[in-house]
């Protein structure tokens, strides 16, 4: 089972922060994301991600998601250069 970790910086732009692994990996993976800039407010959903309708990404805390081949996850924050902390499990 591999497992990648990387920061992606995400800043005031959606960015996708999970890439889709079709024709690489085509099974389910779990993607463990985490705030990795202390003070700034960071979200991540799907492609229209904001902080009306995306999952606040704690500091101290993971948010785990179960993500199909074809899934992109997305994140945004208010701070410029912002980085969100993901782990995948594939």
């Amino acid at each position: 089972m591999p497992v990648t970790s990387t920061g992606v910086t995400v800043g005031t732009s959606i960015t996708a922060v999970s890439a889709a692994t079709v024709g690489v990996f085509d099974y389910d993976r779990y993607v463990y994301l985490q705030s990795g800039t202390e003070g700034a407010v960071t979200y991540v959903g799907g492609s229209n991600v904001s902080a009306a309708n995306g999952i606040l990404l704690s500091e101290t805390n993971n948010a785990v998601f179960q993500a199909k081949a074809d899934d992109v996850i997305y994140g945004i924050s208010d701070t410029a250069g912002a980085v969100v902390k993901a782990l995948e499990v594939k």
